[in-house]
């Protein structure tokens, strides 16, 4: 009978580590210590702290992905999905805080590394500010440039509560900042004919 996969305890073990340490000053023995097995045994899994890192950053992506095309895919106009898209940003948040903030914060060295194919979660916003911009909701401008200024809106305020003071910003506990970040979200493509 084949052993079980150690994979999700190392991935478990590796957001654990990156958050608490942060990334740089993680290193596979502290990785393998938490997820309670020898570096050895974590090196025939993974060569480095690096491919654990892109293992981490693809699965994450793959998921929150799925998230947003649910979103995208489901019923209702675009200004609609886009508020559940905002609300699917935020729900992705607090359930993995720690991959979540992890992606976001490695998005600019590990993104290049996707599989060739790959879909982003830009691209999925993307999807809905052209349909928006079609059916004359969404602003006229570069999609690519509202996606990102949409996603900025949500993924900004989640950096500031990372980074802030206990109790000065808190996304995680409460969802009582949500409807601002929404509202502010929408107002950023919204078209100003609307």
């Amino acid at each position: 009978m084949p052993r079980p996969s150690q994979k999700p305890a190392l991935h478990a073990a590796a957001l654990a580590c990156f958050a608490e340490r942060g990334y740089d000053a993680t290193r596979t023995k502290h990785i393998a210590e938490r997820a309670g097995m020898s570096e050895a045994a974590l090196y025939r899994h993974y060569p480095s702290k690096e491919a654990i890192a892109r293992a981490l950053y693809a699965e994450t992506v793959e998921a929150y992905v799925r998230t947003l095309r649910e979103v995208a895919d489901g019923p209702g106009g675009p200004l609609e999905r886009l508020a559940g898209a905002v609300r699917a940003m935020l729900a992705a948040y607090r359930a993995q805080p720690h991959a979540f903030l992890f992606a976001l914060h490695r998005t600019g060295s590990l993104m290049p590394g996707l599989p060739p194919g790959s879909e982003y979660p830009l691209h999925v916003i993307e999807e809905l500010i052209a349909e928006g911009q079609h059916a004359g909701e969404v602003r006229e401008g570069a999609r690519n440039l509202l996606a990102a200024v949409f996603a900025g809106c949500v993924l900004q305020p989640v950096l500031v509560s990372d980074l802030a003071a206990p109790g000065a910003l808190d996304l995680l506990g409460t969802d009582v900042h949500d409807l601002t970040i929404e509202q502010a979200a929408l107002a950023a493509v919204r078209s100003e004919t609307r």
